[in-house]
């Protein structure tokens, strides 16, 4: 697959609906742009898949915006973070090339029940087990969805941030119009 950049795209020669499965047969494949040189990675193709717009001049193509990739996977300003190692030991393990959404999901509902039990029991190493559990299966099934936990997050601060409501039998409801 010959991938055509720009200043500001990646142009991949196939249609959106055929996307998937032209990068995950060219893992490994890399290409030059001004944002450096990007490689696609099996951690790489449900964001780009996600990400991809049609072409507006050929329904057989379509791209990505370097700098979005680059942020996404590629800012090498930023020191790793916690959530990038998740990432990392995600991908070494083939959960993002051989795990889904749904088995994620199964496994949060799991990793929420053994939240409860710590408390219930009142058991602290178990509540904070479990906490990051959930953050370790949610940060994996954000980016089976091609999103970043960081990005999840930062929407559902923006969303409260200014939210109004009182507190009801320990629970925060929000003010309704």
């Amino acid at each position: 697959m010959k991938i055509n950049a720009t200043e500001q795209t990646s142009t991949f020669p196939c249609p959106l609906n055929k996307l998937k499965g032209r990068l995950m047969d060219n893992i490994g494949l890399s290409w030059k742009t001004s944002h450096g040189v990007f490689e696609i990675k099996a951690e790489h193709v449900n964001w780009i898949e996600a990400n991809a717009k049609r072409s507006m001049y050929d329904d057989k193509r379509c791209y990505i915006y370097n700098k979005a990739f680059y942020e996404a996977f590629y800012n090498l300003n930023e020191s790793l973070d916690t959530f990038d190692l998740i990432r990392a030991w995600a991908d070494e393990r083939g959960i993002y090339k051989e795990g889904n959404s749904h088995t994620q999901y199964v496994k949060l509902m799991e990793e929420a029940g053994e939240l409860a039990q710590g408390l219930l029991k009142k058991d602290a190493y178990e509540v904070k087990d479990a906490i990051g559990d959930m953050v370790v299966v949610l940060t994996n099934l954000a980016a089976l969805e091609g999103m970043q936990i960081e990005s999840c997050i930062e929407s559902a601060y923006n969303e409260i941030a200014k939210r109004k409501g009182k507190m009801i039998n320990g629970t925060f409801v929000k003010q309704t119009l």
